[in-house]
């Protein structure tokens, strides 16, 4: 089941939680400084545009259909942001790892950037231990 929706998107997360799993996604920072879920460093292999994702803002990226290079039933379905996200799995309970994808050089701010909205996010449900924290991992 999870293979049949595209990845990093709002799809995935449900199914990996109707499933019983604990979700992962990706996330960079976009060129005004937003938080978007999303994978790659280039836009050609999930979405229906070009170039680097970091260099476009959140404005632009909102509007590239996410879905439709994985089946027609997913055309028109949106790069997720991290809000967007995050209100899913708080209001279902889910269990969240957060792979931060800096560009190049930009590890620390994208980092504190990641940081500071996990805090605004979680603060309030994690203090009512509605939530747990989510984890937040790095390969760069």
């Amino acid at each position: 089941m999870l293979n049949s929706v595209p990845e990093n998107s709002l799809p995935a997360f449900r199914a990996a939680a109707e499933a019983g799993y604990a979700v992962e996604m990706d996330v960079h920072l976009t060129a005004d400084d937003r938080l978007v879920v999303f994978h790659d460093d280039t836009l050609e292999r999930t979405t229906d545009a070009a170039g680097a994702a970091l260099e476009l803002d959140w404005a632009e990226l909102s509007l590239l259909d996410a879905g439709g290079w994985h089946g027609r039933i997913f055309a028109g379905e949106p790069l997720p942001s991290l809000d967007g996200i995050a209100a899913f799995i708080l209001r279902n309970g889910h269990a969240l790892n957060i792979e931060l994808k800096p560009a190049p050089g930009d590890e620390e701010r994208t980092g504190r950037l990641v940081a500071q909205a996990v805090r605004r996010l979680w603060g309030e449900a994690v203090h009512d231990e509605q939530a747990v924290w989510p984890l937040p991992s790095s390969f760069r």
